[in-house]
């Protein structure tokens, strides 16, 4: 396992370093930085890492400075000792929130969810290989949706979600048992790997075709939209996309 470690504390870097060679024996540090400026030179290069350890404050800026610029591409570990960045953790590829000081048990169990994730990435990957038939060799498409919710690693399946939407710029999917989760990927990016059963009615929300029950229209000739799912705010179909909506309705 190949890591980074961005850290401005000497002492707490060294000893993460130590802890991860303990109970990793094979964990190799490819780097330690200790700035935003010096992380973001050596992202730059595109380094072959498997997993980053980082604390959130640093002498020139929050980490998170470093992720706007390069965008992560291996899971992040956010190491600190603050507990109010959180949510902004998980939404920047986080895998986990390590409270300082940290001891070999906390540092494990974020070992131990890194193996599970990968593991199921492999395994997903495997298994949409294995059922790839000749004549479908082209269809690349996800079956299922991995979100973290704590301390689990939830793959939640395609099929079952019943809408995605965005919430105080956060974005979120419903399934179709009404359960929400959090997910790190931008509506876009939803609404290309979901595919045509689902539609995007305005900016805010992609809405799968079986969780319409009907829609009305309004005085302002908008169509509202009722679902086979309880959401605390009414969905309408943007004007511009009224004719292809109700084409996408019928399928």
């Amino acid at each position: 396992m190949r890591t980074i470690i961005i850290e401005d504390e000497d002492l707490t870097a060294e000893d993460l370093a130590l802890t991860l060679k303990r109970i990793e024996p094979k964990t190799e540090l490819c780097a330690r930085l200790s700035s935003v400026k010096e992380a973001v030179a050596y992202l730059k290069t595109a380094p072959s890492i498997d997993l980053i350890f980082s604390d959130i404050q640093l002498g020139d800026g929050e980490s998170f400075d470093i992720f706007r610029q390069i965008p992560p591409k291996v899971p992040i570990v956010f190491c600190t000792a603050y507990n109010q960045y959180m949510l902004e953790a998980f939404q920047t590829f986080g895998l986990d929130y390590v409270l300082k000081p940290f001891s070999d048990e906390s540092i494990s169990k974020t070992l131990t969810k890194y193996k599970l994730l990968r593991q199921t990435f492999n395994q997903n990957t495997l298994e949409m290989v294995q059922s790839v038939r000749p004549q479908q060799a082209g269809d690349t498409r996800k079956k299922s949706l991995i979100v973290i919710s704590g301390d689990k690693i939830i793959p939640i399946q395609l099929q079952d979600i019943a809408m995605c939407y965005i919430e105080y710029d956060n974005v979120f999917v419903k399934t179709a048992a009404g359960k929400e989760y959090l997910v790190n990927k931008s509506l876009e990016e939803m609404e290309h790997m979901l595919g045509e059963d689902f539609f995007r009615v305005n900016r805010q929300h992609i809405i799968k075709r079986t969780a319409i029950a009907f829609a009305n229209t309004s005085l302002s000739r908008k169509l509202i939209l009722n679902l086979h799912v309880e959401h605390p705010i009414k969905i309408s179909v943007s004007k511009e996309k009224y004719q292809a909506f109700i084409q996408w309705l019928e399928g």
